[in-house]
């Protein structure tokens, strides 16, 4: 996805920088942890899937409380206070959504969230804490003066996001992690963020919460325990608590839970799914041809291919998807449309100047709100494609099956591995008619 601009909210105390992206009926409010930017999330893999998983069912809304990253600065003695941050809480939600809203928060962004929905429980519809602690991981282990010394003398170096998170370093190198804290704080802000936060307890504020609550262990955070956030769900009034651990950083299993919770549904039942016939169209030595013809020739040509591809998957009740960049992804309902569509396409591509080639298949896939459609399915087309000759079309044994009464005629291509995708495949190439 792309990344969404960075804008400033003005409020009585200063202003907060946010980013907002996505599309739906609900609004999704995300709090991280204060020491980590809007301005760097976007930057680690596991965000951006985030991201992008979020945001395929709500309008989702995050942001840097003042004092932190790129909102307003704070004087020291109020950064990281829980009454500034649920303040900034308080107004991302009323300006930039419509109340209620589904909030999520993760770490010690439990902290402030706690403090915000106990005071303003209309604000909020459902409240999602993952890896929540009711206090400061290390309250009571560490001195509050000598910790914060020691985190402001070594910040900048990449040290306190690896020490915090797992699968920072399976995914982020060292300098770039050195660069999200650079960016997030000062040293002198990181330090009276520590001290502050060592001070922090909501525990007597959580039997408040009256909002439906998930709370969810997934373990991406080194110091918060599984047995920190069950307590934390356990004084909740009808909170749930689920441990998932995470398949990689901020993603796993849980994320289906999140969903269900969220929309109150499952994918399948939002149509989130859905049974289609996917072809992959592909330019046969793409590169070659424009460098023969030059930019503007082989511009010109393209331009022709897409009207084209268009016309003649229109003529066929199918759908373009999008370009592929030296192809198209099309979606039709019934593989013998596809099929159709994709013959014409060969057969009337030389016209242009261009020969294609076509991998067809039929499966579930994704549907995504922009559109775009994904899943295995997908991916599986694709490959097939790969393995084309000029001028053929290849498909595999589901299409084949489901367009046996149809007239058409396929030859065997074998069990063949497709690249990314487990197990072998049966490829058949289209014979006739």
């Amino acid at each position: 996805m792309e990344l969404p601009e960075v804008r400033y909210l003005p409020t009585p105390r200063g202003a907060v920088a946010y980013q907002a992206f996505g599309s739906g009926a609900r609004t999704i409010v995300w709090t991280s942890p204060p020491l980590l930017s809007i301005e760097t999330r976007w930057d680690h893999p596991g965000n951006l899937r985030l991201w992008d998983f979020l945001s395929s069912f709500g309008r989702v809304v995050t942001f840097d409380y003042r004092g932190f990253g790129i909102s307003e600065h704070l004087p020291l003695d109020r950064v990281g206070r829980l009454d500034e941050m649920s303040f900034d809480l308080g107004a991302v939600i009323e300006e930039l959504t419509s109340p209620p809203v589904v909030l999520i928060a993760t770490g010690t962004a439990t902290l402030p969230v706690v403090h915000f929905v106990t005071s303003h429980p209309s604000a909020v519809e459902r409240l999602v804490l993952l890896n929540a602690t009711a206090t400061d991981p290390l309250q009571g282990q560490v001195d509050p003066a000598e910790w914060g010394a020691r985190w402001r003398d070594r910040w900048g170096t990449g040290d306190a996001l690896i020490a915090a998170a797992s699968g920072v370093l399976d995914d982020l190198r060292r300098a770039s992690a050195a660069r999200s804290e650079r960016i997030s704080a000062t040293p002198a802000v990181v330090e009276a963020a520590i001290i502050a936060s060592l001070g922090h307890d909501v525990r007597e504020l959580l039997p408040g919460i009256s909002v439906p609550t998930l709370v969810v262990h997934t373990g991406d955070l080194k110091r918060i325990t599984p047995e920190m956030s069950e307590r934390v769900a356990a004084a909740v009034p009808g909170a749930v608590f689920l441990e998932r651990p995470s398949a990689t950083f901020n993603w796993g299993e849980w994320e289906a839970d999140i969903k269900r919770f969220v929309t109150g549904q499952d994918g399948d039942a939002e149509g989130y799914r859905d049974l289609a016939t996917v072809v992959f169209t592909d330019i046969v030595g793409s590169t070659e041809h424009a460098a023969r013809v030059g930019d503007a020739a082989w511009r010109n040509t393209l331009g022709y291919l897409d009207a084209f591809v268009k016309h003649q998957t229109a003529q066929r009740n199918g759908r373009v998807v999008k370009h592929t960049g030296d192809g198209h992804l099309l979606e039709f309902a019934r593989p013998s449309d596809a099929l159709a569509a994709a013959r014409m396409l060969l057969k009337g591509s030389p016209e242009l100047g261009v020969r294609l080639r076509a991998g067809i298949h039929y499966a579930e896939i994704e549907r995504r709100p922009d559109g775009d459609i994904g899943g295995i399915g997908v991916h599986v087309a694709a490959r097939i494609a790969a393995l084309a000759e000029p001028d053929e079309i290849l498909v595999s044994r589901t299409v084949t099956e489901l367009t046996s009464g149809g007239g058409c005629s396929y030859v065997e291509r074998g069990m063949r591995s497709l690249k990314g995708v487990p197990g072998e495949w049966a490829v058949y190439a289209l014979a006739g008619p």
